[in-house]
């Protein structure tokens, strides 16, 4: 049996890069694998995880992310230093043997491993941002500490180049889904929730309520298409999950009730966004920042046309027979290419997206990469150790 670390730094409310390991955690090979998960708190995720074979702990986690005040740097440097007792003690007592580590930010466990000589391996879920200098020196103490790292798009290799230098450990592997059944069944609740005539179509956005994911661009292309497509309704599905973003929120609702914009529907936090998916004739992503938005995915996967902004590893996921992709913070582009995707023959994008989704991103894809890269550390491991 193979023991594997898996060390998420934030104990989220909302999915993210939890969304994307329970999906590892779950399609991992229990006769092969037993999986750990190390959380810095509780979260609604444990009880997920411990459903999917894992067993979750709890563990002091540094971070070295973008600094929040004057004593971030020094508070996780004391952080760092208990993390790594911590860490160490955890992999002695359950007999660890490799460690991955997500978030670029967070280090403690590739140290561990160097340390034990146990292989390590991070997976990056960022973009390069400004101060670019910053990103790019994270990127290092990542490629000094762990023996592969993972990157989830093209554009995240940028962070790994100093002047004539490139990491030569970065392996990239889509984050898959798994694929919904078909056919798919027919609903109209949502319709009759929002009282909407079975001729209007539906526009759907899945985010979180938060500026980077650009909605009020969307609000802005919906005060064009109140006019010239009134039968176009704009469904957002989502909330804030922070209280940072509350005033983010209050900002949409205030833009929405100015422009009174009528065809625009807040559904908030929602349960069911496959089904959602199923009733939507468009989805629409107005990010202005996002490294690799799995909800792409859930909706190319129902069959859904998308429109995306040019962000992260989205242009490797929409190609121009399943969506259109348009600049970012950019709400006349948005508002055409919505309007064009609405007059066209959305099943045929639907159809292609669906094969893309089939043949690049699903799970079973992703853990077959992702497990291939553990045989290889591992047999490099056992190869070093016998020498």
């Amino acid at each position: 049996m193979i023991n594997i670390l898996y060390i998420q730094p934030y104990a989220s409310h909302v999915g993210g890069v939890d969304t994307v390991l329970l999906q590892l955690v779950k399609g991992l090979d229990k006769n092969v694998y037993r999986p750990y998960v190390v959380l810095p708190a509780p979260s609604p995720y444990v009880e997920k995880y411990e459903e999917a074979g894992a067993i979750v702990l709890f563990c002091t986690l540094a971070v070295f992310g973008k600094p929040t005040d004057v004593l971030y740097y020094p508070r996780n440097m004391i952080k760092l230093i208990r993390s790594i007792a911590m860490l160490r003690d955890i992999v002695k007592r359950y007999g660890i043997d490799l460690i991955h580590s997500h978030k670029m930010e967070v280090l403690g466990g590739n140290i561990v491993g160097k340390l034990l000589g146990i292989p390590t391996l991070q997976t990056v879920h960022e973009l390069p941002r400004k101060p670019l200098a910053a990103y790019k020196f994270v990127a290092l103490l990542n490629h000094l500490f762990n023996d592969k790292i993972i990157v989830l798009c093209e554009r995240s290799k940028v962070m790994f180049r100093w002047w004539k230098h490139r990491s030569g450990k970065l392996v990239k592997i889509y984050n898959g889904i798994e694929l919904p059944a078909e056919p798919f069944p027919s609903d109209d609740a949502l319709r009759k929730e929002l009282g909407l005539d079975p001729s209007d179509k539906v526009a759907i956005t899945v985010a979180r309520l938060s500026p980077m994911k650009g909605i009020e661009y969307l609000l802005e292309a919906a005060r064009s298409l109140k006019s010239t497509h009134p039968w176009l309704k704009i469904v957002i599905a989502g909330d804030v999950a922070f209280e940072s973003e509350r005033g983010y929120k209050a900002e949409l609702l205030a833009l929405k009730q100015k422009e009174q914009l009528d065809n625009v529907y807040f559904l908030g936090l929602r349960r069911d966004v496959p089904n959602l998916l199923r009733q939507a004739d468009i989805f629409v992503l107005p990010s202005v920042y996002d490294i690799f938005p799995t909800v792409v995915l859930e909706a190319m996967s129902a069959g859904l046309p998308v429109v995306a902004t040019d962000v992260g590893g989205v242009p490797e996921m929409v190609t121009e027979r399943s969506g259109i992709v348009v600049p970012p913070r950019n709400a006349e582009a948005l508002c055409l290419a919505i309007a064009r995707m609405a007059e066209s023959d959305a099943e045929r994008f639907g159809r292609e997206g669906r094969r893309l989704v089939e043949t690049h991103f699903t799970r079973e894809r992703y853990i077959s990469q992702t497990t291939a890269l553990y045989e290889e550390l591992l047999g490099k491991d056992e190869k070093q150790n016998s020498a």
